[in-house]
């Protein structure tokens, strides 16, 4: 992507390479490698016999392109394009007005008119009842879908009901979900868990233009706040066939690591069968900048109130009741991923499902001890006698979402949100941060950051955003640090993050293989001199 070599001179590098840990300068070449790196005179002189520009960096902190460990790309984008935000500020008195005002505004993608409403609450509602009728007041025929917090539960109007074929009375919730009823037996309209894929399946398809559209609003997000490699945690067919698309293109500035949903299938959006052929097909949408050998799985639900639908450990062992996937199915579809090749990251939400995994992992590298590495996601309540198995299966502690690292969060959830960070590392785990994009408004990893920082010091928190990830997604030898050879991913931020308090931090530009793709507009432009 790049064009003829670049020198960049008078920086404050930190380039995560334990060998040669700053540097002041270093080169790009024409392929957007690193060909050098070290002081300016090092580095002019290693250039001398070739054809280069020079940048000044005016002491400028520069570091290696950050890792999101865990986003839903595709889903976060779609939210910011198409789907209504209620706010944080509004009540059971206004709700239903702020969503009227919003819906007016709202765009919709080809002929959907399905809208779908971010975040709802019980203060939403009158006396604290959650139930369909609210939304039937304003929109009687109109499908209307609202997503708690979590993202992991829904209430849904009448209309959305019918149109998914649900039966307001009789309805049996499936394994792993739950339906609320009312007093007389009918549905109130909120679906817990797997008794949402129902809905979820029923609904319009995506279109593969629309998701291209949405994905490079994603990207374009992810390089504003310097992402420049991301694994996708909820990877379907319309999203592997719009990034194929994109890649044609040459539109991609973020490499994707894209994990194809095995089970549940709400989040995908797609039938069962058809991701498990996406699976078995998933070579063929594989290009320079998308890797496909990664699936996913959900064990249980989220830690949050007021349903609390993670597993726990109960007596020592996972709560069987609160898991969402039945096991056979679970350790076939492991066992298969894991045969192949593949890399499998596992919703935990609980101590009782994190413990369950890493038995079915440990299982697995019984009979296939070479197998490749991987992950838990989320980590937020791992029991201690748990922390050492990680490092000895080579597992990944993938810790999720940055957002809630933040201290006051911690705070409230009852001993449900406790990211173990210096035990695991000590236990000699892979450690990685995922924003968990699109329950944060963006994908702004530094406020959560900075939480993290007193208990394990900035350096390993900068390496588990760069190098740890690179390694948790077997791309260590291309990207991940400033490294003579390797892939020029990297940004430039307005602090030394190392040496000042981080939660506040811009990122001034981005470059992705040596081209730069993000600047900030408030960024005083330098002089390119030619030499």
């Amino acid at each position: 992507m790049a064009g003829p070599m670049t020198v960049y001179i008078n920086g404050n590098v930190l380039t995560v390479n334990t060998k040669q840990p700053r540097a002041q300068a270093f080169a790009v070449d024409s392929t957007g490698k690193f060909s050098s790196v070290g002081s300016n005179q090092d580095v002019l002189e290693a250039s001398r016999d070739s054809q280069y520009q020079v940048i000044d960096l005016d002491g400028s902190f520069i570091m290696p392109g950050i890792h999101d460990a865990h986003t839903h790309l595709l889903a976060a984008a779609m939210q910011q394009l198409f789907e209504i935000s209620i706010g944080e500020d509004c009540t059971h008195e206004d709700f239903a007005h702020e969503l009227q005002e919003k819906c007016r505004c709202a765009r919709a993608h080809d002929t959907d008119d399905w809208l779908i409403a971010n975040f709802y609450s019980g203060n939403l509602f009158p006396n604290g009842e959650v139930d369909r009728k609210y939304l039937d007041e304003v929109f009687p025929s109109r499908p209307v879908v609202m997503r708690d917090p979590s993202c992991h539960n829904v209430l849904a109007n009448t209309e959305a009901l019918k149109r998914a074929q649900y039966d307001l009375l009789d309805e049996v919730a499936p394994f792993g979900g739950e339906l609320a009823r009312r007093e007389d037996g009918t549905l109130t309209g909120e679906l817990l868990e797997q008794a949402n894929t129902k809905l979820w399946l029923n609904m319009p398809k995506t279109p593969t233009e629309v998701a291209q559209r949405a994905i490079l609003v994603g990207i374009r997000m992810n390089n504003e706040y310097g992402i420049t490699s991301c694994q996708e945690a909820s990877a379907n067919t319309v999203y592997l066939a719009a990034l194929q698309e994109l890649e044609k293109e040459t539109k991609i500035t973020c490499n994707i690591h894209t994990h194809i949903v095995y089970g549940p299938v709400g989040f995908a959006r797609e039938s069962e069968e058809s991701l498990h052929k996406l699976i078995d097909e998933a070579e063929r949408y594989k290009s320079e900048h998308v890797f496909t050998n990664f699936v996913k799985f959900w064990l249980d639900g989220a830690p949050l109130p007021p349903h609390f639908t993670q597993c726990k450990l109960q007596d020592g062992s996972p709560q069987a009741n609160k898991l969402v996937l039945e096991k056979d199915f679970f350790m076939k579809g492991l066992t298969d991923a894991d045969r192949k090749g593949y890399t499998c990251k596992i919703h935990c939400a609980g101590d009782g499902s994190a413990r369950f995994a890493l038995d079915a992992l440990e299982a697995v590298r019984e009979q296939n001890s070479d197998g490749p590495r991987h992950e838990i996601a989320h980590c937020n309540c791992v029991h201690p006698d748990d922390h050492a198995r990680f490092a000895k299966l080579r597992v990944t502690a993938e810790m999720s979402p940055a957002l809630f690292h933040l201290s006051e969060l911690i705070a409230q959830s009852d001993n449900q949100l406790e990211w173990p960070f210096k035990s695991l590392l000590d236990a000699g785990a892979q450690v990685t941060i995922g924003t968990d994009w699109f329950l944060p408004p963006t994908p702004n990893m530094f406020p959560a950051l900075a939480a993290v920082v007193p208990q394990i010091g900035v350096e390993k928190v900068i390496r588990c955003i760069t190098l740890s990830g690179a390694e948790a997604v077997g791309q260590a030898h291309e990207v991940g640090s400033i490294e003579i050879g390797k892939k020029a991913n990297f940004i430039q931020l307005d602090q030394d993050i190392t040496r000042n308090e981080i939660s506040g931090t811009i990122v001034h530009r981005t470059w992705f293989e040596g081209s730069l793709v993000w600047e900030h507009p408030d960024v005083e432009k330098r002089e390119v001199a030619r030499l």
